[in-house]
């Protein structure tokens, strides 16, 4: 993958992706901005159908239902996964002897509504995922959970009509995002960022884009310090950029994720592909790939790759 990603750039001087990165998110910003403003003069009757239509009602319904949840992010258990490096630095009990390089993942992400617009599902959201990395099958280390990772989030999600060139522009996300390992001393992982998202679609495909800047803290004074910079690197790894590419092929659905650090030299970053099958009207058969760096916090600046088999909750 890493060879992939240096081919793709090399031919791309240096100043500019530097150039590129530094006005990412000032662009994206004027971009939602200007969408906004001339969102208000397009009539609904224009919009074309999208891959989402179905989805977003669903959504709508939850979100204005003050019983229920709605998802964030994917929901899943994958029982079975494999790993090629697992690292053991955040379990206690569990080193490079011991370790199994076939675990459990799962991930549970929802939403709450703070505030709502009237008559509208626009409005301030408190989102929160976790994913956990389960050695379940390692009776030998009394089934530790090898990693957990944290991500509390508030945003202000801007849920829209508006349509260009066959494309529904769905929603658009600011806001500030924390994730945390929960671990402390060498173990700990944790970062802050500013972030901002769109996600727009047309009948067959889901298109998303996300950009990040990482609020910058201290320097630790000495490894063992609570406080300061857990991973100064990180960016280097996972970058400050995402997009994702959705659509569905016959009865399977085709979610894929990549971050890029954008570095024509030292190029890293990381692909995610997600497949999936129905097996009930609210459930998926999935089938989940990941190759790169980031796979989980303690891994930021460790390649792995992943395969897992497991269901998710219906997603699109």
């Amino acid at each position: 993958m890493n060879n992939l990603m240096q081919f793709f750039f090399r031919n791309i001087k240096q100043e500019k992706i530097i150039t590129w990165r530094k006005k990412l998110l000032l662009a994206t910003g004027v971009f939602f901005t200007t969408t906004s403003i001339y969102a208000e003069n397009i009539n609904a009757d224009s919009v074309p159908e999208s891959i989402l239509d179905q989805r977003a009602k669903a959504v709508n319904q939850a979100v204005s239902n003050p019983f229920a949840m709605s998802q964030h992010k994917l929901n899943y258990i994958l029982p079975l996964t494999y790993v090629s490096n697992p690292n053991t630095l955040s379990a206690s009990g569990l080193n490079t002897e011991n370790v199994d390089n076939i675990e459990a993942k799962y991930q549970i992400s929802v939403k709450l509504p703070i505030y709502q617009e009237d008559s509208s599902t626009s409005g301030l959201y408190l989102g929160f995922t976790a994913v956990s990395y389960w050695q379940v099958y390692n009776g030998e280390a009394s089934k530790p959970f090898r990693e957990t990772n944290y991500e509390p989030e508030l945003f202000y999600s801007w849920r829209n009509e508006f349509s260009f060139a066959g494309f529904k522009f769905n929603q658009i996300h600011f806001g500030f995002n924390h994730q945390s390992n929960g671990q402390s001393g060498l173990r700990s992982r944790s970062w802050n960022r500013l972030f901002a998202s769109a996600m727009f679609s047309n009948e067959a495909s889901i298109y998303y884009v996300k950009a990040w800047y990482r609020i910058k803290e201290d320097e630790k004074e000495n490894l063992f310090d609570s406080a300061g910079d857990d991973n100064p690197d990180i960016t280097r790894f996972i970058g400050h950029t995402e997009f994702g590419y959705g659509t569905k092929l016959g009865n399977f659905n085709l979610l894929a994720l990549v971050r890029n650090n954008l570095k024509t030299s030292d190029n890293k970053g990381s692909v995610e592909l997600n497949i999936s099958y129905p097996i009930s009207e609210r459930y998926d058969f999935l089938v989940q790939y990941f190759n790169g760096y980031g796979d989980s916090l303690v891994d930021y600046n460790r390649h792995q790759q992943r395969f897992g088999l497991g269901i998710q909750l219906k997603f699109i």
